[in-house]
């Protein structure tokens, strides 16, 4: 059979429009309100006159003032006021210092907006003023003497900052265990300075020793025969000496030992990355011009 095909005739139009019309209206209900509110500063907990509010740009913030009174707004220690633009610059007197605005109302009819650029935000405000006929009391009280400005993303992003600072500071103060690149050690001689286990990994010598042992010195050997004080530390149990070589000669008292390096490289092991972790890379930076 065939399939038929519908046409939409004139029969059709006026469910088509009550269908539209229902769709409207729903689409109407359901559409988030475009109102917004102001942003009204909170009290601080030591005085409601001291005012805090979280810093978004896309929020007005409510500033009554109150005639024969200043109020103080306090921005980021990071920023510095550039520019104010107030819509009735006549009705309100305006001191910027730094990351501070001084406002005061003059005019009767002091309602009007202002925008505040620093050198790194917008500020917006809606400007009302009022007498204030239960005085400056702290409580009760609607008296904006001071507003502070608090910026939780930033400062949540610098706490970020600072333990990934703390978290890298605590790298390079420890770094990670040794890799070895080469076991092919051999020891002759007492076994009182004698290691249990020998390896480098390319930049320093590993000498493990049983637990409790008091360690040797460390001596290079030259080729005429002739020795020299190597630098080295001590991590647990294993004498970490400062350099790979062909032969070293650990001493103490009259006990003597030679560890021979078997696979001693002269021309020595790279290190991509030019710290003592293979995690970090040194990076130069070059200073702005």
């Amino acid at each position: 059979m065939t399939p038929k095909r519908f046409w939409v005739g004139d029969s059709m139009s006026g469910y088509l429009r009550i269908a539209n019309a229902l769709c409207l209206g729903l689409f109407l209900t359901c559409r988030p309100s475009l109102t917004a509110a102001l942003e009204d500063p909170e009290g601080g907990p030591y005085d409601e006159r001291v005012k805090f509010i979280d810093y978004n740009a896309a929020e007005v913030v409510k500033l009554v003032g109150h005639y024969g009174y200043s109020t103080h707004i306090q921005l980021s220690s990071a920023e510095s006021v550039q520019q104010i633009a107030i819509g009735d610059d006549a009705a309100w007197q305006v001191a910027p210092v730094n990351n501070h605005i001084f406002l005061k109302p003059k005019a009767l009819d002091a309602q009007t907006n202002m925008t505040v650029l620093t050198d790194r935000r917008t500020y917006n405000f809606e400007l009302s003023a009022n007498w204030a006929g239960g005085g400056a009391k702290p409580e009760p009280s609607n008296m904006y003497f001071q507003i502070n400005f608090r910026y939780p993303k930033e400062e949540a992003d610098e706490a970020i900052r600072k333990a990934e600072k703390v978290e890298l500071q605590a790298a390079l103060k420890t770094p990670p265990p040794p890799v070895p690149h080469n076991w092919n050690y051999w020891v002759q001689g007492s076994d009182e300075v004698s290691p249990v286990q020998a390896f480098d990994d390319g930049r320093f010598t590993y000498l493990a020793f049983h637990n409790n042992r008091e360690m040797p010195a460390v001596y290079l050997e030259h080729e005429d025969g002739s020795e020299s004080l190597v630098n080295s530390h001590v991590e647990g149990d294993t004498l970490v000496v400062h350099r790979v070589a062909p032969v070293l000669v650990l001493r103490k008292g009259s006990a003597v030992a030679g560890i021979f390096n078997k696979s001693f490289d002269p021309n020595g092991f790279s290190n991509p990355t030019g710290t003592t972790s293979p995690d970090l890379k040194r990076v130069i930076k070059e200073e702005n011009r």
